[in-house]
């Protein structure tokens, strides 16, 4: 075993296994399936909205919020494994 592999292996947490049979595509579109349910809610969201006024907006509006923080979340995932959106370019 090399040095740099003997660093992975110090540095990989109990709790992540090396994938044998998830390949980096099937990531991607996995990471890009939850972006795309995530905006669905947040549409259904947008569907269903409240006024400022109404005795559940703050619930309402809670949960906006964590859906745009849960894309955002997504997003960055999807990034970083190299993924882009639209006009966006990817480091090479």
């Amino acid at each position: 075993m090399s040095e740099e592999d003997n660093q992975k292996e110090l540095s990989k947490k109990d709790y992540e296994i090396e994938y044998r049979f998830v390949d980096h595509e099937y990531k991607l579109q996995f990471v890009l399936s939850r972006i795309a349910e995530a905006e669905q809610t947040h549409f259904e969201l947008m569907v269903d909205r409240l006024d400022e006024g109404h005795s559940e907006y703050e619930g309402w509006y809670n949960a906006c919020k964590a859906v745009i923080n849960e894309i955002d979340r997504l997003k960055t995932i999807y990034r970083s494994l190299g993924g882009s959106f639209g006009s966006e370019f990817t480091r090479g």
